[in-house]
């Protein structure tokens, strides 16, 4: 499964996408949970922007890139990708990225660029584990009880709430 592994260059922040994923298709629901945990990191650290450094990888599964793509549409920040090979960029090209943002051949390129488009590049870095992938979202099923079949610990969960106001 991919990850994502933030760096430090410059005053930037960047994510480094490392392991191939052996599923490879638009639908890989590891990668579009993986999607969301960036979605949930880049709100959770403000991020104003957004650096991928795909580390010139041949195979970036299709699916991760669509969703990140999706969070570019509605996020409205910067998204800046880096080491871009033939497959992957053929994917970003098809949303017409490319009509807005130039691909850049190493990351130190993309954060140089950030700095004439006047892009807001503080972030809260607390927490951040630098070299060290960003933990992934739940699987958005295995979240819910009903999904896997515990309904007893979501009863216990409403009890304990229930009971929270009672003992005034």
């Amino acid at each position: 499964m991919l990850e994502l592994i933030p760096e430090k260059i410059n005053d930037a922040v960047i994510l480094n996408v490392g392991k191939s994923c052996p599923h490879n298709a638009t639908d890989c629901s590891a990668c579009q949970d993986l999607a969301v945990g960036l979605h949930n990191w880049l709100v959770a650290h403000e991020f104003r922007y957004l650096i991928l450094d795909f580390q010139d990888e041949k195979e970036v599964c299709p699916g991760f890139i669509e969703e990140v793509l999706q969070l570019w549409k509605r996020m409205r920040v910067p998204f800046l990708f880096s080491g871009v090979m033939e497959r992957p960029r053929k994917i970003i090209e098809s949303y017409n990225y490319h009509l807005r943002h130039p691909f850049y051949i190493t990351p130190e390129e993309a954060v140089r660029s950030l700095a004439p488009a006047n892009v807001n590049m503080a972030a809260k870095l607390e927490g951040i584990e630098f070299g060290v992938a960003i933990p992934m979202s739940r699987l958005r099923a295995a979240s819910r009880p009903e999904a896997e079949g515990d309904t007893a610990a979501a009863d216990d969960e409403v009890e304990a709430d229930a009971g929270d106001g009672d003992d005034e």
